[in-house]
Parts: structure tokens; C-alpha cells; sequence
């Protein structure tokens, strides 16, 4: 299932593992939409990507998993070696948008950023533990997600943590804004 405005310039193709109502399925498109929002503010306005990569780019495309937890430990197990439940991974296609793109990093009319997996379980428990809505927390996780496929790694140094966590909060100070003004 696609997620976006007509002439959205961020795309979310998301996919569920987990059974979800179609009021599930409606709230988590409205979010989705607000969450582009804020990845397209932090991409235009705020310089998140080397501005190299917007020249001839039109849409940027994301693909979203939500699954459950044996699932996501797999896909930790196989790709990063650990063998264990997380709240996303992130599998980018591109190394890193932070730098100029070459003449190797074609991309078109469209970059496609990468893809997402969400562990619901793991979204459910978080958000008891943080005291938030389920929605707040996946919407956190997707812009967590996002930000790491655009070439950002928190677990490189301090001060990579400190860089994502400081796009991490202007995202979701930008989310809070929109989400005032509803989808």
C-alpha cells in the first residue's frame, strides 16, 4: 500500500506484516503523510542531504516494512550479525547523500532512499515505556529510520550520535507543529 500526496515529493510505499484494521491502516497513511512532510523540510530547508543530490530529482522514494518481532530479528541476524529484536533497521541504497553525488550515484528523477523495517512489537513496548502514543513512537522510528538512510550512523562516534540526534529532534519538533494542524 503507497502513501503520498499526488505530487508528494517524498513517497512511502509501506507494507504490513501485521494485521491491521482499516482504521489502522487510515491513521498510520494520515502519519505517514504528516512524516513526509517533515523528511521533505528536512531535505529542502534544512540541507539534511548535499544539495548536489535535489538537482533533476522530483521525488524521493522510501519503502516501509512494519512486521513482527521474529522477522525483524532475522533481518538484524542476516544483514548486521545480531541476533536479536530491534525497533528498525534501515538497509540504504545509497553509502551516504551528506557528500556530493558523482557521476556514479545516478539516480534519475528520483532517488530511492531505501528501505525501512519497523518492529510493532517493539513499537508497542516502546511507547508504554516512553509514555506516548503507538503513533508518536512509529512515526519516530520512521524518521529515526529515514535520517540513518540519508547517511547518518549514531553508533560511529559521539559526535555522529549528537549530529543525528539533533536532526532527529528538529524532525520531530517540525512533526509536533504539523500534527497540531492535522493531515
Amino acid at each position: 500500500m503507497t502513501f503520498m500526496k499526488k505530487h508528494s515529493f517524498i513517497q512511502v510505499d509501506f507494507h504490513s506484516t501485521v494485521k491491521l484494521t482499516k482504521a489502522e491502516n487510515s491513521k498510520i497513511s494520515k502519519w505517514l503523510e504528516m512524516a513526509s512532510v517533515v523528511i521533505e523540510g528536512l531535505i529542502k530547508k534544512k540541507k539534511i542531504i548535499h544539495p548536489s543530490w535535489l538537482k533533476k530529482t522530483y521525488t524521493i522514494k522510501v519503502s516501509v516494512l512494519l512486521c513482527g518481532e521474529a522477522k525483524i530479528k532475522s533481518l538484524n541476524n542476516q544483514y548486521r550479525s545480531k541476533n536479536k529484536v530491534t525497533d528498525v533497521l534501515s538497509f540504504p541504497t545509497f553509502e551516504n547523500l551528506r557528500k556530493a553525488k558523482t557521476k556514479q550515484d545516478f539516480t534519475g528523477a528520483e532517488i530511492y532512499l531505501g528501505d525501512l523495517a519497523i518492529c510493532h512489537q517493539r513499537t508497542i513496548k516502546q511507547s508504554h515505556d516512553f509514555d506516548i502514543s503507538y503513533w508518536d513512537e512509529f512515526i519516530h522510528l520512521f524518521i529515526h529510520g529515514c535520517i540513518h538512510l540519508m547517511g547518518y550512523d549514531h553508533e560511529l562516534s559521539l559526535k555522529q550520535e549528537k549530529l543525528m540526534e539533533d536532526w532527529e529532534n528538529q524532525a520531530l519538533n517540525l512533526f509536533s507543529e504539523i500534527k497540531k494542524k492535522g493531515p
